[in-house]
């Protein structure tokens, strides 16, 4: 993701999991890899949690229930974009309106709805600031918290992982004395589909 200099990122904290086939399981992996023994469903196991965690990252989402912090500055004035990837955002029910506050005296505080305007149709997020709420003389922070769900995957993110998979489990290290170059992985061009590129 390409970010706004003055728009980041906080590490989100995420609950809950993917639904059942969403991501290839210790089963579907193993018929992929064509293992009909057990010795090393350990080892893929610890694969098949490294491929989900490599997914989140180069995808720049996060799978289950995941809150997020964006914090940015006045330098985003008047409109800010605010990326994300998933499901749905939640907005609806007790706890899951997305908060916007304002950090004064080394806390942040709560703004009032009147301050700004948040269009959530559609990533990105379109913080709207209104010019009340901006203070010349100061150089304000502003943090929005808001919560996604993404429980599902895309077909073609599941046929990545199992590419991913299967690239792992034959290539154990990472060179050798026959091949000194890195290993073309197709599974990049199906997670760019996914992967959320865009100037906030």
């Amino acid at each position: 993701m390409l970010s706004h200099p003055n728009v980041r990122y906080a590490t989100p904290s995420a609950s809950g999991n993917l639904n059942s086939g969403a991501l290839p399981t210790l089963a579907s992996a193993k018929v992929h890899l064509r293992v009909d023994f057990n010795d090393d469903d350990d080892y893929i196991t610890a694969i098949l949690s490294s491929v989900e965690s490599y997914i989140q990252d180069y995808c720049g989402v996060t799978f289950g229930s995941t809150v997020t912090h964006v914090a940015y500055w006045d330098h985003a004035y008047p409109v800010v974009n605010v990326h994300w990837n998933g499901d749905s955002i939640k907005s609806t029910g007790a706890g899951n309106a997305p908060v916007l506050a304002q950090l004064v005296d080394g806390t942040y505080v709560d703004m009032e709805d009147a301050d700004y305007d948040l269009d959530l149709v559609s990533s990105p997020i379109r913080v709207h600031m209104k010019s009340a709420s901006s203070h010349v003389e100061v150089l304000n922070q502003y943090r929005l918290t808001f919560k996604t769900q993404t429980q599902t995957v895309p077909e073609y993110v599941y046929q990545a992982a199992l590419m991913i998979i299967g690239h792992y489990y034959e290539n154990r290290q990472d060179v050798g004395k026959e091949r000194i170059f890195e290993v073309p992985m197709n599974s990049r061009y199906l997670l760019d589909r996914y992967r959320k590129q865009a100037f906030t």
